[in-house]
């Protein structure tokens, strides 16, 4: 196999170490995976919880049911049966199962996807966590849109 390495050129044999570092830390995070808990960057949960979405709280006040499905410390994934548009901010809360203490995380939906279950239309929506600064510019772009 060395052999055959040595009629490549210097930028093949670059692309090839390339290809190779990526394939190594593949195999090595495979192995640390079977060791973890962990499958993905995103712990596995099933919480159950409510959220708001920051674009009804002009019209309605109004929670909603929602399952988090994945956790990460700057996001997570959940399910919800109202309707979610991209960049819409969630005020999700829960309580943890370990003590009952209530967490309370401000979202904004990245990627939404409609999942068709059981013959009702369920919202995918993974979120990333935002600030409170983000929460407040988000209302004034609510507020002073259409002037």
């Amino acid at each position: 196999m060395l052999t055959s390495l040595e009629t490549f050129s210097l930028g093949e044999l670059h692309h090839f170490k390339e290809c190779l570092d990526i394939l190594i830390k593949k195999k090595i995070y495979a192995d640390k995976a079977k060791l973890d808990k962990r499958i993905s960057h995103r712990a596995r949960v099933k919480i159950a919880g409510t959220a708001e979405i920051e674009r009804e709280r002009e019209f309605f006040d109004k929670t909603h049911k929602v399952d988090i499905q994945e956790m990460s410390t700057n996001g997570l994934i959940l399910t919800i049966s109202a309707t979610v548009i991209k960049d819409d901010i969630l005020i999700a809360s829960f309580r943890l199962p370990s003590n009952g203490e209530k967490k309370v995380i401000n979202c904004q939906a990245m990627r939404v996807k409609e999942v068709i279950y059981n013959s009702n239309t369920v919202y995918e929506v993974a979120a990333r966590a935002v600030d409170k600064n983000e929460v407040k510019a988000y209302r004034n772009m609510l507020k002073n849109r259409g002037k």
